[in-house]
């Protein structure tokens, strides 16, 4: 079953991404279910998706690559998945790389986002930057 949900899944993101290219905010927001929310990463959390997307977009947002590394069905209509992503920006920093854990539910036979959380991946330790150098 966990096999089967992270095509479904994968299908989001690749929505997701084509909507943020496009710069559409009411596009990503039509991905979240009716009580979707984002948390974001300095811990805001969301509820005018449409709104927060278009504000992503004015301030920089670009594009997006969406990568999912764990799925897991949660019964028949809900789900978890978290993975990495590469977000874009016009302006410096342009590549800001997140990690990010989202929660679906079915809505209407669809799949949709119910939160998506996402954050500020750490650099490396110390000792595996040195590793790297060896």
């Amino acid at each position: 079953m966990a096999q089967d949900i992270k095509p479904e899944l994968e299908k989001i993101g690749a929505a997701y991404t084509d909507c943020v290219a496009k710069h559409d905010g009411a596009c990503v927001a039509s991905l979240y279910s009716k009580d979707g929310i984002q948390v974001n990463v300095v811990g805001e959390v969301k509820t005018d998706l449409k709104a927060t997307y278009e504000g992503y977009f004015k301030d920089g947002e670009d594009k997006i690559a969406v990568k999912i590394n764990y799925a897991q069905p949660l019964g028949n209509d809900m789900a978890l998945a978290a993975g990495d992503v590469d977000v874009t920006f016009n302006v410096e920093p342009k590549l800001r790389p997140l990690f990010w854990s989202a929660v679906y539910i079915k809505e209407g036979g669809q799949w949709k986002i119910r939160m998506l959380t996402a954050a500020v991946k750490p650099p490396p330790p110390p000792n595996e930057a040195n590793a790297d150098k060896k």
